[in-house]
């Protein structure tokens, strides 16, 4: 299936946010596994301020 710019631009915009999203979920769950900050923030890429404002 080919998809004209726009469309791709769309399907790409929406990937990236689902993968994102995905992150701040696994971070949310091991930090109510006990998990401390220093860990969640090395296992998911994500920085400090966006787990704690969920960004």
């Amino acid at each position: 299936m080919l998809l004209n710019p726009v469309e791709r631009y769309m399907w790409e915009k929406g990937f990236k946010e689902g993968f994102e999203k995905g992150k701040l979920e696994d971070a949310r769950r091991m930090l109510d596994k006990g998990f401390s900050l220093d860990v969640v923030v090395d296992v998911t890429g994500l920085s400090s301020n966006q787990i704690r404002n969920g960004e």
